[in-house]
């Protein structure tokens, strides 16, 4: 039995780093609709901007992600599509292969949310901040 969950976490590592070099290519937003590709699929959801708990979060029940309407005004437009970018993989991720939300899907989407990020001339570290300061003033640590 050891041998076997030895052989699972390899495959799983594995995975994990085959996820974090597939690059995200073909971001589209068109109304409230962001599609892209990733790992060999097209990905799509619908995106809400409403009064969230966090700065972002996806729907398990809908095909929706939300973003929370305090986050500022002045960084949505590059960060407000990175943070999309970043729900919609975490959320293939776990629906689609079943990764463990904070210990792997977060990790990797906040990896493309970043690389995304840094491809349309955005600042990972003041997007960071700034995401760091709505998740703090909403009470989380």
């Amino acid at each position: 039995m050891k041998k076997a969950n030895k052989r699972l976490e390899t495959l799983r590592q594995t995975f994990m780093r085959v996820l974090l070099k597939s690059p995200v290519s073909g971001v589209k937003f068109s109304g409230r609709k962001i599609s892209l590709d990733f790992f060999g699929r097209r990905i799509a959801d619908k995106f809400t901007i409403k009064k969230e708990d966090h700065v972002a979060e996806w729907s398990r029940k809908m095909k929706e992600v939300f973003i929370d309407k305090t986050f500022s005004e002045a960084d949505r437009e590059k960060s407000f599509k990175a943070l999309c970018v970043h729900e919609v993989i975490e959320k293939f991720l776990v629906e689609k292969f079943g990764l463990k939300l904070d210990e792997e899907a977060h990790v990797v989407a906040t990896q493309k949310e970043k690389e995304y990020l840094k491809s349309i001339g955005g600042n990972w570290r003041a997007h960071e901040l700034e995401v760091f300061w709505d998740w703090h003033k909403q009470g989380e640590h």
